[in-house]
């Protein structure tokens, strides 16, 4: 079983920066969507998470373009078959693609062979579509399951972004090698705030206080101590005009800051490497 061997609490970013931001968009389409009795589609859920892929995330990359900022995008397998066009964009437009399942599976009960296969398929189907190598993962609903970093390290992942449990990334020893983990908090995500179900808590105007206010506490303690800073983003929430617009001013804020910039998980993860 993984085992976690260092906490990188002292790691130094390069050069100048002090604190490096990943923006992490998680898209699906509907996929695992709780069903109404009778096993009916339930279109309400279905359509919202559906709105990320098909309309989301093409606003998420306009804004991205614009502001010359670089993300990591998590997404489902089967999510990427369905809307092929907008996960070969992502890759052209330079932002890394990371594995969420195939179908949103919950793997937190899977036996070790069924999430493999499910790792299998993902990292296959997305690599196909996208033209570009799959070094990293999250656990839809960061729900993992005790072989979850074996089975990615046996399948050649770098890094994986699922727990919740530090501030600072660390290593694990895995069945297939040493794996980096990034962890992140749901405080700052964006479906806390605005997502479903509704009502509401806080809106786009809650959200936008959230990231101000951890920007604001972790570049000022990166002056003395490592931090990095994480968000997890829905682009069938953030998709939507009024949060995009939070984004976008997040974004327009933090780069008039020097001491900050927004990097991929790949970076975080090939920095904390060079710590081995």
């Amino acid at each position: 079983m993984s085992q976690e061997i260092r906490i990188l609490s002292d790691l130094r970013w390069p050069g100048d920066l002090r604190l490096p931001i990943a923006l992490t968009f998680e898209m699906q389409s509907g996929e695992g969507s709780p069903q109404l009795p009778g096993g009916r589609p339930n279109f309400m859920v279905g359509g919202t998470l559906e709105y990320g892929a098909r309309t989301g995330v093409w606003n998420i990359l306009e804004t991205l373009a614009e502001t010359t900022t670089a993300a990591t995008f998590f997404i489902c397998g089967a999510t990427a078959q369905k809307y092929a066009p907008a996960v070969r964009a992502i890759a052209e437009a330079g932002h890394e693609i990371a594995g969420m399942s195939f179908a949103f599976d919950r793997v937190r009960t899977l036996s070790p062979d069924r999430e493999r296969d499910i790792v299998r398929r993902t990292s296959r189907t997305l690599e196909d579509i996208a033209g570009c190598k799959i070094t990293g993962w999250r656990c839809p609903d960061y729900r993992v399951s005790p072989q979850t970093l074996d089975v990615l390290s046996d399948e050649g992942f770098v890094w994986d972004s699922s727990l919740l449990n530090d501030d600072h990334p660390s290593l694990f020893r895995c069945s297939g090698g040493t794996l980096v983990e990034i962890p992140f908090t749901t405080s700052t995500a964006d479906k806390t705030f605005i997502g479903y179900p509704y009502p509401q808590r806080g809106g786009p105007d809650g959200l936008a206080d959230a990231w101000s206010s951890e920007f604001d506490v972790l570049v000022a303690e990166s002056e003395r101590a490592s931090r990095y800073m994480i968000l997890s983003i829905q682009t069938w929430a953030t998709g939507r005009p009024a949060p995009l617009r939070t984004l976008r001013q997040f974004i327009e804020g933090v780069a008039r800051d020097k001491r900050a910039k927004f990097v991929r998980c790949c970076d975080i993860a090939e920095w904390s490497r060079q710590a081995i």
